[in-house]
């Protein structure tokens, strides 16, 4: 008998979309269809050499970035959703996938499970053996780097087994006080290039960036990675979105 899920099992999860910069309207709206939800865009480019555009999916330049707060019980209904508007399963439409939560406000966390919950909305407890494998077998690996190595850090992950990257200028902004404590400074200007790998390779591209554009050279990398629970894009949901219609 599936066990049934309790208030307190229902909480907001963190979904990250990049995608097409003209398909923002169309991802929101798919998830406003499925659930109350809080929506955030911003731009990402792709700033490395001419051929590594198709390597990296970045065949019009510029990415949106779309970060939405969901309910995570209606978390396979919006994955679904935005899979069929915005066609997903073909390369180059995007990627989008979902990322725990430790904590939130409990005005916006209310608002967001402010959704109606269903008895056949699946939650992690009811998943299938199969589908729970096919889950945290993800991880988002984030460098914010000196630009001038964004090229060598694409080189680097590339030969230790990443398929693709997205990449966002940022700018350090009022580290002093950490500098003096690393004895290093950040270069005010930089990348922040995002990598979505599996368990398998994340150590690999971790250790190849490093050795590569570490903090303590040049490159100035600082690396971390975060957990991904649910994906599309990369041809994860293809067959559940087909047995679904």
């Amino acid at each position: 008998m599936a066990k049934r899920t309790t208030a307190a099992d229902r909480r907001a999860k963190l979904l990250v979309c990049i995608i097409k910069k003209g398909d923002e309207i169309a991802l929101t709206e798919a998830c406003n269809e499925c659930c109350v939800s809080l929506h955030f865009s911003g731009l990402g480019y792709g700033t490395a050499k001419s051929h590594y555009m198709s390597y990296l999916g970045l065949d019009e330049i510029e990415k949106r970035v779309v970060y939405s707060l969901i309910p995570n019980y209606c978390e396979n209904r919006v994955l679904r959703a935005i899979n069929k508007r915005l066609k997903l399963y073909l390369m180059g439409n995007g990627i989008a996938f979902t990322v725990p939560l430790s904590g939130i406000s409990n005005i916006i966390s209310n608002a967001v499970l402010s959704t109606p919950y269903r008895d056949d909305i699946t939650v992690e407890s009811h998943k299938s053996n199969k589908e729970k494998e096919t889950r945290k077998m993800h991880e988002l690996i984030i460098a914010v780097v000196n630009p001038k190595f964004t090229d060598a850090v694409l080189d680097c992950s590339r030969t230790a087994g990443a398929t693709g990257a997205t990449i966002l200028h940022t700018r350090s902004v009022n580290n002093k006080q950490i500098e003096q404590q690393l004895g290093t400074s950040f270069k005010q200007e930089t990348d922040t290039v995002v990598f979505l790998t599996t368990h398998e390779y994340k150590a690999k591209i971790m250790e190849a960036i490093r050795e590569c554009a570490g903090l303590k050279t040049d490159g100035g990398a600082i690396l971390f990675s975060l957990p991904v629970d649910s994906l599309i894009g990369i041809g994860r949901f293809e067959e559940d979105e087909d047995s679904a219609e």
